[in-house]
């Protein structure tokens, strides 16, 4: 599935991008607004950025998750540490 094919409540909107530390980082957001920004702010870096459609903690890979639609995530995580 393409980015373009991403339709119904299902929808989740992830990012994985390859971090300045060298760390795979990925990121869910809440909404396709809030996705894009972070994602035009990690490409604007230089940094090696992707859509996923899906991603489980439990089977894919990262150094880094973070749920953003939590707000104790939101708090915690600062992207410009990592770009």
């Amino acid at each position: 599935m393409d980015e373009s094919e991403y339709t119904g409540e299902d929808e989740r909107y992830i990012l994985q991008f390859k971090a300045a530390t060298g760390f795979t980082v990925v990121l869910e957001f809440k909404d396709l607004k809030t996705m894009e920004e972070n994602q035009k702010k990690i490409e604007s870096a230089d940094l090696e950025c992707q859509r996923l459609a899906k991603f489980s903690v439990n089977f894919d890979q990262a150094d880094l998750f973070m749920d953003m639609r939590s707000p104790e995530c939101i708090a915690q995580f600062d992207l410009d540490d990592w770009i």
